[in-house]
């Protein structure tokens, strides 16, 4: 058994008796009923709020923002009592755990002034992750440590995890602000994604999926471990 094997074993065991399920994308995380709920559900909102819930009944929809990696989506954990991230997502792959910090805001906001500053929307989300990062910078052994020695159990969590703020619609951007997300993402090293964004992803997974069941894909390396059976 190669160390890559036993790591992801260890992972998954530890993950598990921290409390926290797997989903696994390769083997059918979301399919299209749900993905035409979310659709409904995304054309009805009014603020984050509905999306939240959605989000934590069908993580599956969320699961995917980073590609086709069995992955953990963990809803509202507490970070000391200080902070409560919308979402946490890690995926396990040969380099490791990659964590991710997921804030949503409202659907329906709009991302720039009319003399190109942030609205506060935007502000608030970037604000959230940097904040995040920062407590995870203070507190790394406690995020870290299994639950059973009260600590987290978010194992190999650090502050340089991937930040994503989904906000807005994509058809509430112009140019100039797709010219100025650019220069806004590489300066807070955070992702600034609408939801339609999440709708694409999720029908890329069921096309994916497809092509498995059809023995014409490669699965995702935690799928691919001896002793695993793709269903």
């Amino acid at each position: 058994m190669n160390d890559y094997v036993e790591y992801a074993r260890y992972v998954t065991a530890e993950m598990t008796r921290n409390g926290y399920p797997k989903l696994c994308i390769a083997q059918g995380d979301v399919d299209e009923a749900t993905i035409a709920a979310f659709e409904s559900e995304l054309e009805a909102a009014t603020d984050e709020r509905p999306l939240q819930h959605f989000f934590e009944d069908h993580p599956g929809i969320l699961a995917g923002e980073l590609g086709a990696h069995c992955r953990w989506v963990l809803p509202q954990v507490s970070l000391g009592g200080r902070y409560v991230p919308d979402f946490l997502d890690a995926r396990l792959d040969s380099g490791g755990m990659h964590w991710t910090l997921i804030e949503l805001e409202s659907p329906t906001a709009q991302l720039f002034t009319r003399d190109g500053q942030p609205r506060r929307e935007l502000r608030k989300g970037l604000s959230q992750v940097q904040d995040w990062r920062d407590w995870l910078t203070a507190n790394r052994d406690l995020a870290r440590r299994s639950r059973a020695d009260k600590g987290l159990g978010l194992l190999g969590i650090d502050h340089l995890a991937s930040g994503i703020v989904i906000i807005g619609r994509r058809s509430h951007r112009s140019v100039a602000d797709q010219e100025r997300l650019k220069s806004l993402i590489f300066r807070e090293r955070v992702l600034i994604r609408s939801y339609d964004w999440i709708l694409e992803r999720a029908r890329s997974r069921v096309a994916l999926r497809g092509e498995l069941a059809r023995g014409r894909a490669v699965m995702c390396e935690e799928c691919a471990l001896p002793g695993r059976t793709f269903q």
